[in-house]
């Protein structure tokens, strides 16, 4: 796809807009944040993967999905996440390493069912162009963190 085509210029408008957006965002609620960052992950992923209209359309409701029972998984783990250690038994404590070994092998294994539905849809190339896209946006979110917070 080159830097021309109308669907990589639409597609980086759209970026550029929810990331002008997500600067207005303080005055909003967290739900609004929320929305407004997942609109910006859409579109950065979207034009990192090169994603076709069609692709688009079938791959991010599977990408929901996946999300979704992710964010369900971790939030069952970090429930007690925040205890103090101190108070933990060795039992407790055992348990707790045990209980996030087998989370993160449960996340493994969700990921890679995830991985094979999505290369019904887009190729491997766009899979790892998804991965590193993933990562990228988490580190361009960090980063603007970080500079909101400096800048107060």
């Amino acid at each position: 796809m080159t830097t021309n085509s109308p669907m990589k210029r639409y597609t980086l408008f759209l970026f550029f807009s929810f990331m002008l957006m997500l600067g207005s965002v303080a005055a909003n609620a967290q739900d609004s944040r929320t929305e407004n960052v997942e609109a910006a992950k859409i579109a950065f992923l979207t034009d990192k993967m090169e994603l076709t209209a069609e692709q688009s359309q079938k791959f991010w409701p599977l990408y929901n999905e996946y999300e979704q029972k992710r964010r369900t998984l971790i939030r069952g783990y970090r429930s007690g996440y925040r205890q103090d250690v101190d108070a933990l038994s060795e039992q407790e404590a055992k348990a707790r390493i045990d209980n996030m070994f087998l989370t993160k092998e449960k996340e493994l294994e969700l990921e890679r069912e995830y991985a094979y539905k999505y290369l019904k849809i887009i190729s491997n190339k766009q899979l790892i162009k998804l991965y590193r896209g993933e990562r990228d946006f988490t580190k361009m979110l960090l980063k603007r963190l970080d500079e909101k917070r400096a800048s107060n």
